[in-house]
């Protein structure tokens, strides 16, 4: 098996693995920290009338909303990442190609 191979698919099941499961808990806020980023840099595509006001409760509500479907989507990436290296270590003991 060619070594950059070996290297490769176990960097990128850990990195995958890493970075759901940091998402998934939040570890020290990255999740809200990305959901506040994305929903700033989002905020320019929305357009809102002049007349319109929008209230700061429907933002925390947003804010929330964003930060369980980040959480979920942690959760999924971490899957992914425990998925990853069992088929990696599958396809050293039998010895098929990767």
């Amino acid at each position: 098996m060619e070594q950059w191979r070996f290297v490769a698919a176990v960097m990128m099941s850990m990195t995958v693995g890493l970075v759901g499961i940091a998402l998934a808990t939040n570890f020290r806020g990255v999740t809200e920290w990305h959901v506040r980023r994305s929903m700033t840099t989002a905020s320019v595509l929305r357009r809102v009338p002049p007349w319109r006001w929008l209230p700061d409760v429907q933002y925390d509500k947003r804010l929330a909303r964003f930060v369980l479907l980040e959480r979920v989507i942690g959760v999924i990436f971490a899957a992914v990442g425990v998925m990853f290296l069992i088929v990696f270590a599958y396809g050293i003991l039998s010895g098929e190609p990767m």
